[in-house]
């Protein structure tokens, strides 16, 4: 199988680099302070809500038929 170079040096950049990339994303997931990162996930659950209006049932019935599938 013929792969272009690019790609593999492409590959290989990231596997290099893969490391370091999640030594920052830990640190900043642990510096980060409570109210900045609660900030930011209310940002996203009203994204979510916006793109995907929240039903007017509980979602009991929708609960029941995932565990019984779980069951099986």
């Amino acid at each position: 199988m013929n792969v272009d170079p690019q790609i593999l040096e492409y590959v290989a950049r990231w596997r290099e680099v893969s490391p370091q990339l999640e030594a920052m994303r830990d640190q900043e997931l642990v510096s980060t302070p409570l109210p900045i990162a609660m900030a930011q996930l209310a940002g996203m659950v009203e994204s979510a809500v916006f793109l995907e209006p929240l039903s007017n049932t509980s979602g009991m019935v929708e609960m029941q038929r995932i565990f019984a599938l779980l069951r099986k």
